[in-house]
């Protein structure tokens, strides 16, 4: 039987994917590639590429690569990759799954020839579900606490930590999607 904040933690994250279900699902076709705010080239960690591998040094198709990083889709594939790479915590092997497996993951994706679709982020967010399921059930009081290695980015913090903050960091991109969408569509109130 799992412990309350197993289940707590679980029906939270269950919520998350809901909204983040629900939002891929919602946003239009024409925004699904659209960046949501102007990307500045220096923000991106990885060199730009192109499908062949080769780096990209024509400024105009850098800089169109580079935008590519705030439209939805990458945002969704962000907050997916993200949440499935810490439910491994660095304590498991982790690779995604197809069609995401062996393609460039999110900070590097400037090479993959075209954005993931919705059904593909869709499918993602199924195998996330189960993913948060699975992890939840098999979780111990002494894998809770377990520190999280020298690889991961929290090194040194109790895996418990980082899989009650996927919650937070889920719903934030859930909503910015979401607001990014509903924008479009409400032009702001003009106060008199």
């Amino acid at each position: 039987m799992p412990s309350v904040w197993q289940a707590s933690v679980g029906r939270s994250l269950d919520e998350a994917l809901d909204l983040f279900a629900e939002t891929v699902r919602d946003c239009p076709d024409d925004l699904w590639r659209a960046p949501m705010w102007r990307v500045q080239a220096s923000e991106i960690v990885a060199e730009a590429r192109d499908v062949s591998g080769r780096p990209v040094t024509d400024p105009a198709q850098r800089e169109a690569m580079v935008q590519r990083w705030s439209a939805p889709w990458s945002v969704a594939w962000h907050a997916l990759e993200v949440l499935d790479y810490d439910l491994a915590g660095e304590l498991n092997t982790w690779a995604p799954p197809p069609p995401f497996a062996g393609k460039p993951h999110w900070q590097t994706f400037t090479s993959l020839p075209v954005p993931w679709s919705r059904s593909e982020i869709s499918g993602y967010t199924d195998y996330c579900r189960q993913r948060v399921r699975d992890t939840l059930f098999g979780m111990t009081e002494d894998k809770a606490a377990t520190l999280l290695p020298p690889a991961h980015r929290y090194a040194g913090r109790p895996y418990a930590w980082i899989v009650t903050s996927l919650v937070g960091h889920t719903t934030a991109h859930a909503t910015q999607i979401r607001q990014f969408t509903t924008a479009a569509f409400d032009p702001p109130i003009a106060l008199d």
